[in-house]
């Protein structure tokens, strides 16, 4: 009986645990799954400094007249195949390793999920654990691909040109969780390994122009908004705020299928 009456103080006490230490509950729990896989931190961090470095050394050193958005409207501007190759490459780079992150992440927080759940966590708060993690990710990829995009690119806005690779990173960490969700992850995996170079370079190549269907591919304002940073005298702002939209509605799309899981 004594046990019994003690017991119940400690639930009451757990369940009026605040919503903040939860979730940082969550995403500790969450984070372990991250820093224990040594192939996935490597990947985060070896793989941007080896493909944007490889890219950037081994085009050409021609120069190329490309279409950029600008804030007076599209441009032609000559600019540098090897600086070219680089504004490309970063967010490609960028948006493939943090969507495949979104991917394990999702498919391996099922079980702690679960018992997380069982312990009186609310789904919302399981999703911004999540959803932090995968924040943290971005910041450190896009910190590495922009310290390496460096040696071979002087983006002319430095700020805007971090903010295209976060948002086209993000967006594709939305849809790599709503890929996890869906499919397996082999199947997955080759989905968002060739996704992101088949859209965001080949789709969005700048030197021939784009057609209208293009404009409406999640990255496009992303790349847009990356091009115009890196080579155009005046940024065209208004890239940002759709790509904003893009995540957004990706998010949503992502939260709600995780929801309903």
């Amino acid at each position: 009986m004594s046990d019994t009456i003690q017991s119940g103080p400690e639930t009451a006490a757990s369940s009026d645990t605040p919503t903040a230490s939860r979730i940082r509950a969550a995403t500790t729990v969450g984070s372990r799954d991250v820093y224990r896989d040594p192939v996935l931190l490597g990947m985060l961090v070896v793989l941007p400094a080896y493909f944007v470095g490889i890219w950037g050394t081994m085009v050409p050193d021609a120069v190329v007249p490309i279409h950029v958005a600008t804030a007076e409207g599209t441009q032609e501007i000559p600019v540098a195949f090897p600086e070219l190759m680089t504004a490309l490459v970063a967010p490609v780079t960028g948006a493939l390793l943090v969507g495949i992150t979104g991917l394990f992440l999702v498919q391996r927080s099922v079980d702690a999920d679960r018992r997380l759940t069982v312990a009186g966590f609310r789904g919302v708060e399981l999703l911004v654990a999540r959803f932090a993690i995968l924040v943290a990710i971005t910041t450190c990829t896009v910190g590495v691909i922009t310290a390496v995009s460096l040696l071979h690119l002087t983006p002319d806005h430095i700020g805007w040109f971090v903010l295209g690779l976060a948002l086209a990173a993000m967006t594709y960490g939305a849809i790599g969780a709503l890929v996890g969700l869906v499919l397996g992850r082999m199947a997955g995996v080759y989905i968002l390994l060739f996704a992101p170079m088949l859209e965001l370079m080949l789709l969005q190549w700048p030197v021939e122009g784009t057609e209208w269907w293009v404009e409406w591919h999640p990255g496009h304002h992303a790349i847009q908004l990356i091009l115009s940073a890196s080579f155009a005298p005046d940024v065209a702002t208004d890239n940002a705020l759709w790509a904003v939209i893009v995540l957004i509605l990706a998010g949503v799309l992502a939260m709600g299928a995780n929801m309903a899981r």
